[in-house]
């Protein structure tokens, strides 16, 4: 059965059907993005936490949860590619046409009231996400110039510790120069 094709832009008083059930789906995976976030979320502020706290243990635990999280929201991420595809082709549009923007052209009612809110959380989601990965991205980097630097303490500068030799091949031992002596 051949569906009529919609310009992206004209709005309809009525949508297809089956473009109606698929934007009802793209919703459910709309929602599971906002689920993810907010837990995404939670764990950078975990992580900041537990890198203060220096807690190995459960910092690899949380490192555990992240891959298996990340594992599982791939099939949301392959059923919302599904769904594009299906509301493109229902809709007579290319596939990278079809955003939430474009789609608010098309309906009406409860969707896309329904839409809009989904795409408002999403918004305000992603940019607090941003500013999180930026804070976490501030303290990796803190604790990494933190970590170098008591590695200079102890073992000198560059680490340079152990046996080093002179042009004429005279076996010269660092010592004494640093809080941390590597020789037995």
């Amino acid at each position: 059965m051949a569906l009529p094709t919609m310009k992206r832009g004209t709005h309809h008083d009525e949508l297809h059907p089956d473009a109606e059930s698929q934007v009802t789906s793209l919703l459910e995976v709309l929602d599971e993005d906002i689920r993810h976030v907010e837990a995404t979320l939670m764990r950078l502020d975990t992580l900041r936490g537990l890198l203060i706290k220096r807690d190995d243990k459960s910092l690899d635990r949380l490192l555990e949860e992240i891959h298996r999280e990340g594992e599982t929201y791939v099939a949301t991420e392959r059923r919302r590619q599904g769904l594009r595809q299906d509301l493109a082709r229902v809709l007579g549009w290319e596939e990278q046409e079809l955003t939430v923007s474009n789609l608010l052209t098309q309906v009406t009612g409860g969707l896309r009231t329904a839409l809009i809110e989904r795409q408002t959380r999403l918004k305000m989601l992603i940019a607090r996400l941003k500013r999180e990965h930026r804070l976490t991205t501030l303290l990796l980097s803190d604790c990494r110039r933190f970590n170098r630097s008591l590695l200079h303490v102890f073992l000198g500068p560059a680490g340079k510790t152990g046996t080093t030799y002179s042009p004429t091949g005279a076996a010269k031992h660092a010592t004494g120069m640093v809080m941390l002596n590597m020789q037995l």
